[in-house]
């Protein structure tokens, strides 16, 4: 397995106070997704309408969280990976390292490292949020429609890897290797501008995109839907 995310940063709070924030139940759900269960071996939440469970590794308050996650549809991957969270004390504040691992080779398993690595990113800005200022507004989870579209950031744009059937993308009639430049009327230089449409556009509404494929543009406008929810067994 080569792949890996890694981040690490600062908050000015206690080590104590960031553990509750990252591992108590009713914190979680001021800023992260919303807890669905949890016990010694494994938490649950609900993830865009699907539960997930992680399975509890080691956990050494107020130290040391270590869960692995199982393949499936959501987050999207195509095996298990592991997550380790360190907290440690940083003058009068803390220092939080984060670390998603064990990511494979493969076009499959690069365009699932880089969603979680953007999904990853927004989580701790919304846990910074929470942290810095006392007030929970979890960013990342919102959703409000789904494309269906798996693509990676390339320095012209968007390249798409994947399209799941019955949704926006397919209605699209998009393909693997399709250069996405448009969508919903705005343009598309990464997956932050695709995430945004899903986010503001309600299910049931139709919008535009273009794309390249072949060295000519496209065009084409589809209707936007929920997304599927999926059983996601424990690893």
């Amino acid at each position: 397995m080569s792949g890996t995310y890694e981040r690490t940063f600062s908050v000015s709070v206690s080590v104590e106070r960031a553990w509750r924030a990252c591992t108590d139940p009713d914190e979680l759900a001021q800023w992260f997704f919303t807890p669905t269960g949890n016990d010694e071996s494994e938490a649950r939440f609900d993830l865009f309408g699907t539960e997930v469970a992680w399975t509890i590794l080691e956990l050494d308050p107020p130290n040391r969280l270590r869960y692995s996650q199982s393949g499936g549809h959501v987050p999207r991957l195509p095996g298990p990976i592991e997550t380790c969270m360190t907290f440690e004390a940083d003058g009068t504040g803390s220092r939080i390292a984060i670390t998603h691992s064990g990511f494979g080779d493969g076009d499959e398993w690069a365009t699932a490292l880089e969603s979680i690595s953007r999904g990853a990113d927004e989580s701790v800005a919304d846990l910074i949020l929470y942290l810095e200022t006392g007030v929970g507004f979890p960013r990342h989870p919102m959703e409000r429609s789904y494309h269906g579209i798996q693509a990676r950031e390339v320095p012209a744009g968007l390249v798409v890897h994947a399209v799941d059937p019955d949704t926006f993308g397919a209605a699209l009639g998009l393909e693997p290797g399709d250069l996405l430049v448009e969508v919903g009327g705005a343009p598309v230089f990464g997956y932050r501008e695709l995430w945004t449409v899903a986010r503001v556009t309600p299910v049931h509404n139709e919008a535009s995109a273009s794309w390249i494929r072949g060295g000519e543009l496209h065009h084409g406008s589809a209707t936007l839907g929920p997304r599927p929810i999926v059983k996601v067994a424990v690893l």
